[in-house]
């Protein structure tokens, strides 16, 4: 049993594990992760640990990533929507928006037509309403399929998660009319950015996900590691027993109890999270966590 045995570490992929935002910036593109993290990675496993990405993207979209990043667990994908095993290439687990989810979308989507909506289920296409430049960006981002439809009924539900995607004050005001027509009791909305707003199942996020993941693994809480870097982020943050964030993330992660900030995605973040980890659960260390019967 390698030093690492009794650790799963989930990690976010853009901003995080890819430094998506800093290689645009430069014009450059985001193809795969960097030598540094693949190292790293390969080291905390081969010590025992497990590892997963947590991503908002749907399981197709990470799919081209996923093939090249040294990861021993089922992925958490479309914001904690559901559960992938790239190795099987098989759904572990599923959640789906509620019933009312479609009449809900119908009534957002003709209210705020200036967002775009972008709809997922099990397939590789993302069905999309009204889409806009900040749809085209992201789908330049992350080469999402994308399937334009008249209607939320021709996207084929169930869903496991829609994304808006508009100016910021839109989606806010978007997220303020959900509120006020009691729509909120029955989805998770997380603003993945400023100009994204995620709906996933009500109790679906990547915290949920991620202690779901580590019972199946026989991990117990207090080895579950996390790093991310936006607000989408925070719940497995504060769901794990120690969390991390790089320098990049935004305030609202810095500002997190307990938070420890690593260095910034474009620094090879996970390196640093391996390193410290590495620091903290060497065999002398008393506090390393128990392998969970």
């Amino acid at each position: 049993m390698g030093k690492f045995s009794a650790l799963l570490l989930a990690s976010d992929f853009d901003d995080t594990l890819l430094p998506t935002s800093h290689l645009a910036a430069q014009g450059a593109a985001a193809r795969e992760i960097s030598r540094e993290n693949r190292e790293a990675l390969s080291y905390f496993i081969a010590q025992g640990g497990h590892f997963t990405v947590s991503t908002g993207r749907s399981a197709a979209t990470f799919a081209p990533y996923a093939q090249s990043i040294p990861m021993n667990a089922p992925a958490i994908v479309s914001g904690g929507g559901a559960l992938y095993d790239y190795h099987s290439q098989r759904y572990q687990y599923f959640t789906y928006l509620c019933p009312e989810s479609c009449s809900d979308l119908a009534i957002l989507s003709a209210r705020f037509p200036e967002a775009a909506l972008e709809l997922y289920h099990k397939g590789e296409e993302v069905c999309i309403l009204h889409p806009n430049a900040f749809s085209e960006a992201h789908c330049r981002v992350t080469g999402t399929l994308l399937r334009q439809v008249s209607s939320v009924d021709a996207a084929a539900p169930p869903f496991h998660k829609a994304l808006f995607e508009g100016d910021a004050s839109c989606l806010q005001n978007l997220a303020d009319f959900m509120k006020n027509k009691g729509m909120t009791a029955r989805y998770e909305l997380i603003f993945a950015s400023p100009n994204m707003l995620e709906l996933t199942a009500r109790g679906a996020d990547k915290g949920t996900m991620l202690l779901r993941l580590a019972a199946m693994l026989g991990i117990a809480r207090c080895g579950v590691c996390a790093v991310g870097d936006h607000c989408n982020d925070l719940p497995m943050l504060r769901t794990a027993s120690f969390a991390f964030a790089p320098k990049n993330a935004v305030q609202e992660v810095r500002a997190l109890a307990g938070i420890c900030i690593v260095r910034s995605a474009h620094e090879h973040a996970l390196q640093d999270v391996v390193a410290r980890l590495e620091q903290r659960f060497s065999p002398a260390m008393p506090d390393a966590p128990a392998v969970s019967e």
